[in-house]
């Protein structure tokens, strides 16, 4: 009689901690990303020069950075002038593949601002996308700009091979809107340039415009 009732005991504690994991990974899944407040400033420049360290298919890499810091856009970060080339217009700041031809590049981090929420501007975006992929959504974070949105376009529409072109869009939330980076490279240089746009992002922060 103890065994039976120990056994169904066990039993009822396997079903709440199944329910309470499965609460959990929902809870995670939509979780929204929260406005950050504008993150104090490097004191770098917009220009300056200086070298890190990156960590680039198993082994550390010495990076030339280039800080960018775009009062009208609200935002800063630093980009491997080695590597991409800084074309910035009023309305956006692109970093080109210094391999492309810049009217027509295939590798590129391209920002934007928006006055409209993160969450509408990722549901717009999913369906630019969807046209063409089968963009995914994830709530992600970024070492200085916090919680953001990321859409993965990596699958091809209709659950086909992986594109050629993939793109990664990264949405960080802010007091005003939001901003709009878009990381557009190759399948071939998913390693190379994917990498170096990721850690780019990872020095991203929000300034006030």
């Amino acid at each position: 009689m103890r065994k039976k009732a120990f056994s169904i005991l066990l039993a009822c504690l396997c079903m709440f901690s199944a329910a309470c994991g499965s609460n959990s990974k929902k809870a995670l899944e939509h979780a929204e990303p929260q406005v950050k407040e504008p993150a104090i400033e490097t004191g770098r420049r917009d220009g300056e020069r200086f070298e890190g360290v990156i960590m680039l298919e198993g082994m550390e890499e010495t990076v030339k950075y280039e800080h960018v810091k775009n009062g009208t856009i609200g935002f800063e970060m630093d980009y491997d002038y080695e590597h991409f080339v800084r074309l910035s217009e009023p309305d956006r700041d692109r970093f080109i593949s210094c391999y492309d031809n810049p009217q027509n590049p295939v590798d590129y981090l391209e920002v934007k601002t928006s006055t409209e929420d993160a969450d509408a501007v990722a549901a717009s975006v999913c369906e630019m996308l969807s046209k063409d992929y089968e963009p995914s959504m994830s709530s992600f974070m970024l070492d200085y700009a916090g919680s953001c949105i990321r859409i993965d376009a990596s699958a091809a529409k209709g659950g086909k091979v992986m594109p050629d072109l993939l793109q990664m869009v990264y949405i960080i939330p802010a007091a005003d809107g939001c901003r709009i980076a878009t990381a557009h490279y190759s399948i071939e240089s998913a390693e190379g340039f994917g990498k170096r746009f990721h850690n780019m992002m990872d020095t991203f922060m929000v300034i006030q415009q």
